[in-house]
């Protein structure tokens, strides 16, 4: 059975009010990735609290499918990437947000994927220009189906190509194997200082290259704590939106 069809199953087996609001708000925001739009509102925490465990077990539901179902809730977040190609959880709301907060500019998006940062920005009213080498093709379906079209190049090659046409960089999970990151920030420093770099992701955690976050001068700018506030956590992964020179 596939991942869909055993949560379904197992939520409605549970019959609990508070999974069953979190499976609804899942497939509110699995619907709209699948039709090619952006979800409006974030998503709740998903998984298991304590009470709910001791809830389930009350009403004599096994405990391995307790687990299993609070197993499924947890990695939604790869069932979404691995499906659709979304890896950072950006919703309509961040983006009306990030507009007020920040004001309409023109952006560069880096390693854009299928664009669902880009599109996003664009929707609230900004420019964007998005990028991406498409070195990953063939091994995921991240880019398979872009909500915008997507200029191809690299990292270095988008910064000097571009560069000079927009206000600000924009840079989404960016893969914590790789030091193109650091590059790209070393690139930026040298060529254009004044361009402030945005940057969603999980500081040395999930997302960038160690030497990246090591090389990260954070700018504390006030405007950050309103903007991640629409941009919560829901799952182990604590990835925020950082603003880095």
């Amino acid at each position: 059975m596939d991942y869909w069809a055993n949560l379904t199953q197992l939520t409605k087996q549970a019959h609990h009010p508070a999974l069953t609001a979190q499976y609804t708000a899942m497939q509110v925001f699995r619907d709209a990735v699948a039709q090619g739009q952006l979800p409006k509102f974030p998503l709740p925490r998903l998984g298991m609290t304590e009470a709910i465990v001791f809830d389930l077990l009350r009403e004599n539901l096994p405990l391995r499918t307790v687990n299993t179902l609070d197993h499924l809730l947890r990695n939604f977040r790869q069932y979404i990437a691995y499906h659709y190609g979304m890896w950072a959880f950006v919703q309509q709301q961040l983006f009306a947000t990030w507009t007020d907060l920040f004001g309409p500019q023109r952006y560069l998006e880096i390693a854009a994927g299928n664009g669902y940062l880009s599109y996003g920005l664009q929707q609230a009213g900004n420019q964007v220009i998005a990028t991406d080498a498409r070195t990953w093709q063939k091994e995921n379906l991240t880019g398979a189906q872009p909500l915008l079209p997507i200029h191809q190049a690299g990292e270095t090659a988008a910064l000097l190509t571009y560069g000079a046409q927009v206000d600000a960089v924009v840079m989404a999970w960016s893969p914590d194997h790789e030091w193109n990151d650091a590059a790209l920030l070393w690139q930026l420093r040298q060529h254009l200082p004044q361009l402030p770099l945005f940057v969603l992701g999980e500081r040395y955690g999930a997302t960038n290259s160690r030497l990246f976050w090591q090389l990260a001068n954070f700018v504390p700018d006030r405007r950050l704590l309103k903007l991640n506030r629409a941009f919560p956590r829901f799952d182990a992964i604590n990835d925020r939106i950082y603003l880095i020179r």
